[in-house]
C-alpha cells in the first residue's frame, strides 16, 4: 500500500491532501515523464448529490494506505502494474478533469 498525498483541490477524494479513495488507478502507458500520466480515479463532483453519494461507498477511513493500480510502464515505481513507492503525490491543484492530473512520482526506468 501506499500513501497518496494530493494536491488536485477539485478532486472529491482529496481530504486534507491525501487521497481517501480505497484504491486509485494511474494511467500513463507510454509516458516517459510525469507529464503523460493522470489519476484515472479522478473526480470532480460539483454538485451532483448521486456522485457525492456513489463516491462515499469508495472511500477509506485510512488514508495512509491507497492500493495503487499503475499502467506507466516506464516508471521504476511500477511492478506487475502495481504502484511500490511508499509515497505519491499526485499534482495540478487547479484540475478539473483527470487528464488535467499527474503522478508527480513518476520516475523514468
Amino acid at each position: 500500500m501506499t500513501n497518496v498525498n494530493c494536491n488536485v483541490k477539485n478532486c472529491g477524494y482529496n481530504e486534507n491532501a491525501k487521497c481517501a479513495k480505497k484504491h486509485i488507478d494511474v494511467e500513463g502507458l507510454f509516458a516517459k515523464s510525469k507529464i503523460g500520466t493522470f489519476c484515472q480515479s479522478f473526480k470532480n463532483p460539483h454538485n451532483s448529490d448521486i456522485l457525492i453519494s456513489e463516491m462515499a461507498k469508495e472511500m477509506s477511513l485510512d488514508s495512509s494506505s491507497v492500493k495503487v493500480l499503475c499502467t506507466a510502464n516506464y516508471c521504476v515505481h511500477n511492478e506487475n502494474n502495481e504502484c511500490v513507492a511508499k509515497d505519491i503525490t499526485i499534482g495540478n491543484e487547479n484540475a478539473s478533469y483527470r487528464s488535467e492530473t499527474e503522478c508527480g512520482s513518476f520516475r523514468t526506468r
